[in-house]
This record gives C-alpha cells, structure tokens and sequence, in this order.
C-alpha cells in the first residue's frame, strides 16, 4: 500500500508550540486563562464587519428534544411545540434527519422511526429486525435518496424505505454474518454515489480488529470488507473521490483503488472539514493524550498552514463558513465525561481569531445556519437564576454574542439541533441528510 506521511519532525514542532499555550507570530492565542477582557465581556477583533453574511430571518424551525418528547423550536423566537412523545425511558441516537415535515429518528429500542410534525404523530416506527431491545449500539438515520440507513445495537445495517418505514436490505456486519451478537458495534453508515460505507469495531471483547464494510447502496450486498489499522475516531468526509478516514490517524483514502494516498499521524484525530483547498480537523499530536490542537491543512500539499491549543482533550467537529472557521476551546471540567467549553471563530486562511466567547459553555460542536450558531449550553452570567442559564441557544456567528436561551431544553436534551430553513436543512459538520 502506498504511503506518504506527514513527518513526525512538524509534530514535535507543533508540540513545543502547544506547550507554550499555542502563540503564535500571526497573533492567535487562546490559553487556559481564557481571553476575556475585564468586563467579562465577548472579545471580537473585527467589530465593525461582518465576518460571514447570512440572512437569519430564513430559519424557521429546530429540531430538538428533551426527555421522550420531540419538540420544534421557533428559530426566532425559541419559542417550543411539542411534536410527539415516544414511550418512557426512550432516549434518541443524538442527530435526527429531515424531509418535507417528517422527522427520522433512531431510538435505543433499536428502532428507526418517522413522525409527523404536521399531524403531531408517529408516521412508522421499524425495529432493526426483531431485535427491540436497550443497547447502547444504535447509530443515528443517515437519510437520502428516499432511503433511511442505520446502525442497530446487534451490528446489524438496515435500509428502509422513507415513506413506508419497510424494510429494503438489511447487512450484519459480524464476522460470521450472525444476527445476535449484542456487544458488536458500528458506527453510522456513510452514502457516497452508489455505496454504502459501515466501520465495525469489536476490540472491546476480543482481539479482532476494526474493519471497513463496503456495501452495494441499492441491495445491501458486500462489495468489499477491509482491515483497518485503528477503531475510527470521526465521522469519513467524501470529496472527489477520496475519503478522509479519521481511526486514530487521519488517512486520505483513493476509494477506486482503497490505498492510502498520505496519512496525518495523530494520536486521535476527529471529524475533518474540507473547504476548498484546505482541510480543518481537532486531533491530538501523536504520543498526546491531555491537549488537543485544531489544525489547518493544505490539501495540495499536506503541509500544515496553522494550528491552535484547543485545550483538552475533547475532539470538536469544526465547522467552515466562508472564510470562517466555527469550532470549541475545551477548558476541561471538574466532572469526568463533562465539557467546559468556549466557542470560538478563527479566519481560515491565517488561523486569526476573530471572536472568542468566554461567557458562555456550550456542549456540542456549532450548528451554522444563516449567520447563527445553535447550540445547547450554558449563558453563565444570563440572569441572576442559574437554572434559566442553562439550555438550547443561539449566537451570532459574526460577534459571538449569545441571542435567545430555550431553558426547557437545560436537563434531558437528547438531540443536537437540526435546523429548518428556506434555503435548507443545518446540521453538525457531519450532517449528510436530504
């Protein structure tokens, strides 16, 4: 298989930067004592312009959730309806799709279903097969092209039809193809032109490694299965015919040949975003396990053209608009498993930063949609009540200031906000829906 890597002399470069909290000579710092001024006010470097453009009055509606309730939040207002209430105890695979007034959800039931935002009511629910049971395996709806693809908690992928909730194909990605090995695992299937794409993992309980499941879009048929060198880390991002695998390393794939075209040596490396020439990923340097860095790179060449300390080591999915790089600074928490983190924008070509919110703590990567970022978190100095701090909100993506704050959504949110608008439907940077 032909190779060629990123030498690990830029890494331990890079590492000796990361130690010396990331300054760098274009000016960019962003350290663990954060960047606000002495009002405690949000920092902006570029005040007087707008740094992307973007028409907010488009955004109708978010697609949220607390508890078993699906809810639709007014994108102007954040003002909520309640949709439809699934059966106590039913949490939700944490990203929904969306087509023509019909929500696609995945469930820990093991099941894939439709509801209704017109009629306020489940339009199909369909199990994984016959297995409705808890696991924490189920894989959120990947929907195009008239099919919903997910993941159940017994490794198996399936294809149902949009409309009709039936069942089209459906693939177990278990060594021996069996149907009932509860503790197998894969993460959500990715579609590109007529494949589909399912990453296995089942190093937890025994010493098989990791593997690539190629599948004929249309049957479900195995195309082709391949070993890979780690667990992935991220979610693939397909552009003109190669796929940027992130599995501990990042790797630029050849998907007709399936070789390795060059490789970004990471300790664990996450979801990549790709704007025109450049990719943006959160990764760790190799042999690191504390601090995380966001790096920019230059697809041309595979040089690095920036990077910043992103703090811990949480890996955020960063998002481009424009020239505009949208992502995380994780301060690190007091409580295992939990986020401090701070939003943060950055120029694309410099790594300059342009915004940074020390005020607000936020739980999930950006969602951009007509120049506002939706997320759920906390507005720490919002009102004297902690507790209406706490919840679904807005920011300007162009000052970093927080807007409206949904404080319904502050304890049992399950899903992460997928907003309707007139020009389309805004997801994570990993949304691939209709």
């Amino acid at each position: 298989m032909k190779s060629r890597f990123i030498t690990n002399y830029l890494f331990l470069s890079l590492f000796t930067i990361f130690m010396a909290s990331c300054t760098k000579d274009n000016g960019v710092e962003i350290d663990d004592d954060g960047e606000s001024d002495d009002s405690g006010e949000v920092i902006v470097t570029e005040q007087d312009n707008q740094i992307v453009s973007g028409n907010p009055a488009l955004n109708s509606f978010i697609i949220a959730s607390k508890d078993e309730t699906m809810y639709t939040v007014d994108a102007q207002t954040g003002e909520e309806t309640a949709i439809y209430t699934f059966p106590d105890l039913t949490d939700f695979e944490l990203l929904a799709g969306y087509k023509d007034g019909t929500i696609y959800v995945t469930a820990d039931d093991n099941s894939i279903n439709a509801v209704s935002i017109g009629n306020k009511s489940l339009l199909w629910g369909q199990a994984m097969l016959k297995y409705r049971f808890s696991s924490n395996g189920v894989t959120r709806p990947t929907c195009t092209d008239g099919v919903c693809y997910a993941s159940g908690g017994s490794g198996v992928v399936v294809a149902v039809d949009e409309i009709s909730g039936n069942l089209k194909w459906y693939y177990s990605s278990d060594t021996d193809g069996e149907l009932d090995n509860i503790l197998n695992d894969n993460s959500a299937p990715a579609i590109y032109e007529d494949k589909v794409y399912v990453f296995s993992d089942e190093g937890f309980i025994s010493d098989l490694p990791s593997y690539m499941h190629i599948l004929n879009k249309e049957t479900g048929n195995l195309i082709q299965k391949v070993e890979l060198p780690h667990e992935v880390t991220g979610t693939p991002v397909f552009e003109d015919g190669i796929m940027y695998l992130p599995a501990e390393n990042l790797y630029a794939i050849d998907l007709e040949t399936i070789t390795t075209i060059w490789t970004l040596e990471a300790g664990r490396a996450g979801t990549p975003f790709i704007s025109g020439d450049k990719l943006v990923v959160n990764a760790l340097p190799p042999r690191q396990t504390i601090r995380s860095a966001l790096y920019c790179l230059d697809l041309n060449t595979t040089n690095i053209i920036w990077q910043i300390d992103t703090g811990v080591d949480t890996l955020w999915n960063p998002l481009v608009v424009e020239n505009v790089v949208y992502s995380n600074y994780d301060k690190g928490s007091s409580f295992p498993g939990a986020t401090n983190a701070k939003p943060f924008a950055l120029d694309l070509e410099s790594g300059e930063r342009l915004w940074y919110n020390e005020d607000v703590s936020v739980d999930y990567s950006p969602v951009f949609a007509n120049g506002i970022l939706f997320t759920y978190g906390h507005d720490l100095f919002r009102t004297d009540d902690t507790d209406n701090n706490v919840g679904l909100l807005t920011i300007d993506a162009n000052t970093g200031e927080t807007l409206w704050l949904n404080s319904l959504f502050r304890f049992g949110a399950g899903l992460i906000p997928l907003v309707v608008a007139e020009n389309g439907v805004f997801g994570p940077s990993y949304y691939r829906g209709n």
